[in-house]
């Protein structure tokens, strides 16, 4: 038998030289956890999110500095979960079959990533840029260092957090939790459960100098009295239009406001709240029934409902530097309308299109 020339035998010598580089954090990406969802489906989302971060930043640091110069690296981890990091230049799909629907892979972007219209995306996603999520597609989670935008009709099923800007386009849908670092703006008919940001702004916002001053007060109204060991001010109550009331309020009934009013105070009502248009209240909102909120209401402190809270158009909830919470089992959000802190659905979240608000 003939021996092999010396210069063949030289050939796996160099190719196991030139991959020690990337043996370590080969490595370490090999120990990466099932999952950092899937096994804590009860876990807080924003825990599930800030350990996905960490992840990456320590277990996929030295594949991202690689693949900016080398390009896309694919692996698996000690559990076979298959995982790609893309390179600086490179898109999603150039790794994809032709035709493919589904995406199993984790996928960590050491820039932009681009995911396709209708693909199904079964683990989560990173990218240190820009973060779209095409028409239809699906989502488990989401993580980027700067905008992540979220096509029209498609969903993302565990939680989604950019550290910029979040836009959720026209009748997509997050199920889980949502937050951005500056804002998040949704679209009309965009679905939600949980969104957290110093501002969330609901649909389209109206034009610049098109705004309406809330009509003056005319009057002061002073609520009834407590009596005895009666735990509120009576059964219902209304306030009428254009009147200032100061002082805390407790009912057992209904609470109705007209337009134009000016509460400073917490406010309390067991079977539920309906404020006209432009009214303002100075304080916090509980209702054991529904709340219905009229156009153009600002309402400095949080506004809870153990049931509903339907909000027109054009309606203001805390500041940026006063943020506050709006909680209910349902929240319709008419378009124009500002939330500073969070908003919380427990059941179904959405943005009404204007027509339907009014």
């Amino acid at each position: 038998m003939n021996d092999l020339p010396d210069g063949l035998l030289l050939i796996p010598l160099c190719i196991a030289i030139c991959g020690l580089p990337f043996l370590p954090a080969l490595l370490a990406a090999r120990k990466l956890p099932r999952s950092t969802t899937g096994a804590q489906g009860t876990a807080d989302s924003s825990a599930q999110c800030e350990s996905f971060r960490s992840l990456v930043e320590s277990r996929f640091a030295s594949l991202i500095n690689l693949a900016r110069t080398n390009g896309t690296i694919r692996g698996t981890n000690d559990h076979g979960q298959p995982y790609i990091v893309l390179g600086f230049q490179s898109h999603l799909a150039q790794y994809l079959a032709p035709d493919s629907r589904r995406l199993r892979s984790c996928v960590i972007a050491s820039g932009h990533l681009d995911i396709p219209g209708e693909l199904v995306c079964d683990r989560e996603l990173f990218a240190e840029g820009r973060i779209n999520l095409g028409h239809h597609a699906l989502a488990k989670a989401m993580l980027s260092h700067r905008d992540i935008a979220i096509g029209p009709r498609a969903r993302v099923t565990h939680w989604v957090r950019s550290d910029r800007r979040l836009d959720i386009a026209e009748a997509a849908s997050i199920k889980g939790w949502a937050s951005a670092g500056i804002e998040v703006v949704l679209a009309r008919r965009a679905r939600f459960r949980k969104v957290l940001a110093p501002e969330i702004r609901f649909g389209r916002q109206r034009e610049a100098g098109d705004t309406r001053n809330a009509p003056d007060t005319i009057g002061s109204f002073s609520p009834p009295a407590r009596s005895g060991e009666q735990p509120g001010n009576g059964h219902h109550l209304q306030i009428p239009a254009q009147h200032t009331m100061k002082g805390d309020l407790v009912l057992s009934g209904v609470l109705t406001v007209g337009d134009g009013c000016h509460l400073i105070g917490r406010i309390r009502a067991d079977k539920g709240i309906v404020l006209g248009q432009d009214v303002r209240v100075e304080g916090a909102i509980h209702a054991g029934g529904d709340i219905r909120i009229g156009a153009r209401c600002s309402i400095s402190g949080p506004v809870i409902s153990s049931a509903g809270i339907h909000a027109d158009p054009g309606c203001v909830f805390g500041s940026r530097e006063d943020p506050c919470t709006v909680s209910a089992e349902t929240i319709l959000i008419g378009e124009a309308s500002l939330a500073h802190g969070t908003v919380h659905a427990l059941r179904h979240g959405e943005v009404l299109a204007e027509r339907s608000g009014a």
